[in-house]
């Protein structure tokens, strides 16, 4: 199993800051921060800063971003 989150991968992603279903979403742009929403845009990204929840991403099929506490990986 890979160990970096890339642009591009599949996860499930729970909407209303993780208080609805896991769907399956396409990762369009992934960037680290320091806790707030925006920071630094990347390609990819371990996926231990994952949990560490300095990850936001944005999704293409819903045109809609996300917290890591939001994500999971999708195997």
């Amino acid at each position: 199993m890979r160990n970096t989150l890339k642009i591009g991968d599949k996860v499930w992603w729970r909407g209303g800051f993780g208080s609805e279903p896991a769907k399956l979403a396409t990762v369009e742009e992934i960037e680290i921060t320091n806790g707030y929403k925006y920071g630094d845009q990347v390609d990819e990204v371990s996926w231990s800063k994952v949990y560490d929840r300095n990850v936001v991403v944005c999704f293409a099929e819903y045109n809609n971003w996300a917290y890591a506490s939001q994500i999971k990986r999708y195997e």
